[in-house]
């Protein structure tokens, strides 16, 4: 934190959840509230036995993930804690994700027959559950990441750890723990979000019970394990902007307001009877977002770690671009990319709704948060992103490419150059989460047909793939040339009546060998 924050006058923490019971048995079909869900049961009944070495893949997952949804304890406390079998199978499942290990399937089995085994009702529980969903989603299992999901947010609701309380009541008095602990909470209130948006929901439970947790901290001061400041709460964010100085949180903060900013627009983004001064609020927080970060969290660029971009304040600019196009594209004038979006991953999209303010501003804020999306594609790091991000960068490239259908040929060129970006970071994202090799697939087959220049009959073709001839306009002379400025789009409607082949829909399963031949 960069100012420290003192409880307002009036205000305290809510009083301490009681304490959990370490062996509290998971609730039985009889017991279980009406809420509650539990895992799917086509897991193995058997346990599975594998020989890779655990902590080459426990590596993995701290190198290539950990920072892009930081719960767990740091490394040092993760190898020496007496952490659940459980949450460590999912930990290896992710990390031979991460490792394209070809035994990926079995560790997956062997994670979900753990947690099924594992029935004890604490706050790891939830721990493992949540980091399986994100798993999941990213191998486009979506319909058991949601099982998943499901079962973590019940567990997490009535274990109380969206009360203020609850961390350091289950902590022991390890200040690692209690961070843990809120971070899961928060992590999971951004899963849930996230999911919601994708399955195009119009609100997620996580935003509907009181959220009193206590706020995460900055990640180097959690990877420290030491000088943990008192956790402030949401009122104390909020109400930072009323302040005289500029306070900063930590980067956690802004994602946590990103999502909340999402919640507000999944509950109008697709209603056609929405009050427009409500509309108009929702989209002056998307809107009004960025300039309420203090200096040192404007730039992403800026950060703690050698000049390497802040993942947490990545992911916060990738909620906010990704609410402003699912607020404002329905009602913009961009309708040849509802065609596009019936079978293409992470966009599912409806139909078009009339627009609130004209047209033309929606189109413009549209294209704003699609070349935000590349500007955000267009930072160079070393590390890894979420598997969230193709999701955004398949969305971001839908966007430029139906905007290639409106503007003249002198556009072309921007809007071609932002698209090609994606795509080469959808590959690169590819080579670890399966989900973007699909979204790959799938953006190169819709670029191919609006991008793909004239063919050089002269020279010789770069590969055997089936090359689309391009669009032709008439001269006035009569003469037939290419051009860019009349571009026809009939095949993105075509779309609508003919599913593509061989490539899934939404939330259908996906095999590894199938992901890795795309």
């Amino acid at each position: 934190m960069g100012a420290s924050i003192s409880m307002p006058v009036g205000e305290s923490p809510p009083p301490p959840c009681q304490p959990y019971t370490a062996q509290q048995p998971w609730p039985t079909n009889s017991d279980t509230p009406a809420a509650m869900s539990v895992p799917p049961d086509n897991i193995f009944d058997s346990p599975m036995y594998i020989t890779d070495d655990d902590s080459t893949l426990a590596e993995l997952y701290f190198s290539k993930f950990h920072h892009t949804h930081p719960i767990l304890v740091p490394k040092p406390a993760y190898a020496t804690l007496p952490l659940p079998d459980s949450l460590r199978a999912v930990v290896r499942f992710i990390g031979s994700i991460l490792g394209s290990n070809p035994a990926s399937e079995q560790y997956r089995q062997a994670a979900a027959y753990s947690m099924k085994q594992d029935i004890a009702w604490t706050p790891y529980r939830v721990q493992a559950l949540l980091l399986h969903a994100i798993a999941l989603h990213s191998i486009n299992e979506q319909a058991e990441a949601q099982a998943y999901l499901s079962s973590a947010v019940d567990l997490a609701t009535n274990l109380g750890m969206n009360r203020y309380g609850f961390a350091a009541s289950h902590g022991n008095g390890n200040p690692i723990l209690e961070e843990s602990f809120r971070r899961t909470w928060w992590e999971l209130f951004f899963i849930d979000g996230m999911f919601a948006a994708l399955q195009q929901r119009s609100w997620f439970r996580c935003n509907t019970v009181e959220l009193k947790a206590g706020l995460p901290c900055e990640d180097p001061t959690y990877l420290s394990g030491a000088g943990f400041p008192t956790a402030p709460t949401l009122s104390q964010f909020d109400n930072r902007v009323f302040e005289d100085e500029d306070i900063s949180f930590s980067s956690y903060c802004y994602r946590i307001e990103a999502v909340r900013i999402l919640a507000r627009v999944l509950a109008i983004a697709e209603d056609p009877d929405v009050d427009r001064d409500e509309f108009t609020a929702v989209d002056n927080a998307l809107a009004g977002w960025k300039y309420h970060l203090p200096m040192c969290k404007g730039d992403i660029a800026r950060s703690v770690n050698a000049g390497e971009p802040d993942e947490l304040m990545f992911q916060a600019h990738l909620i906010i671009n990704n609410a402003t196009i699912m607020l404002h594209l329905p009602r913009s004038n961009l309708r040849s990319i509802h065609p596009l979006t019936a079978n293409t991953t992470c966009c599912p999209w409806s139909r078009p709704l009339a627009p609130t303010f004209s047209q033309h501003n929606h189109l413009m804020k549209v294209t704003a948060a699609s070349q935000g999306l590349s500007d955000l594609a267009a930072l160079r790091c070393s590390h890894e992103h979420t598997p969230f991000l193709a999701c955004g960068l398949i969305m971001g490239s839908l966007v430029q490419l139906s905007i290639c259908s409106l503007h003249a040929s002198h556009c072309i060129t921007q809007h071609r150059e932002r698209v090609m970006l994606m795509i080469g970071v959808l590959k690169s994202l590819g080579r670890l989460w399966p989900l973007a090799q699909l979204g790959l697939s799938q953006v190169r087959t819709y670029a191919k047909e609006v991008l793909q220049r004239p063919i050089d009959t002269f020279a010789a073709p770069l590969s055997n793939e089936t090359l689309v001839e391009p669009p032709t306009t008439q001269k006035a002379n009569g003469e037939m040339n290419g051009d860019f400025t009349q571009i026809d789009i009939s095949w993105m409607d075509d779309l609508l009546q003919q599913p593509m082949h061989g490539i899934p829909g939404p939330g259908s399963p996906l095999a590894y060998d199938s992901i890795f031949n795309l």
